[in-house]
């Protein structure tokens, strides 16, 4: 039941980071395939992207399953740095910059900005509420990931035009959880706590399964 619970959820994700955003952008193009997509629709649009996202995370706290969590962050970290990497070699292909080209018009770079936007966002939420799993999926490679992360924040705040202050806040959230050089002198992920609760259970469960032998060996030693 448990493979099949992940199964399900991975195949949900693939569809929201991938197949989703390519779905909602059909409907601006034309016969011809040019984008009728601006920055002010596109704003409002990855708003519900983000409110999407947070269902997900929402979905994954109230289960309160350590294992199938990390089962699942792992399949989804994959796949969202696996998209940035692919689109930001269109973006470095056609030249583009965000801070002198704004929003473009061509559908492939939307497709590209869209994408690599959303998944940032998305692996921000998901590092930010479940920062001891996304650590210990990153294990080795730490530096590696922290640079693609600073990368996602550089490169969404430099999308003014189409992000809200509540993804400016995660953006400023996700440096400061990432970069301890960056950090306020007040700075606290607010979504800790609930990401304990997990670790916590997942703690006094591995405790428990050990509690027997551990006992055993003591009664011989008596």
């Amino acid at each position: 039941m448990l493979l099949t619970n992940i199964l399900l959820a991975a195949i949900w994700l693939h569809s929201l980071l991938v197949a989703g955003d390519k779905e909602s952008l059909a409907d601006f193009r034309n016969e011809a395939n040019k984008s009728l997509l601006t920055a002010g629709v596109y704003a409002k649009l990855l708003t519900e992207r983000r409110a999407e996202h947070q269902i997900i995370i929402k979905k994954m706290l109230s289960s309160n399953n350590y294992e199938k969590n990390f089962k699942l962050l792992r399949l989804a970290y994959g796949k969202i740095f696996e998209i940035i990497n692919d689109k930001n070699i269109t973006l470095t292909s056609r030249k583009y910059n965000p801070l002198r080209d704004g929003f473009p018009e061509n559908a492939e770079l939307q497709d590209a900005v869209t994408l690599i936007t959303e998944n940032c966002c998305m692996a921000a939420e998901s590092l930010l509420h479940f920062p001891e799993i996304s650590y210990r999926i990153f294990g080795k490679q730490d530096t590696k990931w922290n640079e693609i992360l600073t990368w996602c924040n550089e490169f969404v705040n430099s999308l003014p035009h189409i992000i809200d202050e509540s993804t400016i806040k995660l953006m400023s959230l996700l440096i400061q959880e990432i970069n301890e050089e960056q950090r306020m002198p007040d700075y606290l992920n607010p979504y800790y706590k609930e990401s304990r609760t997990q670790v916590n259970k997942k703690k006094r469960k591995n405790k428990k399964q050990n509690r027997g032998p551990s006992l055993s060996r003591a009664k011989t030693e008596l």
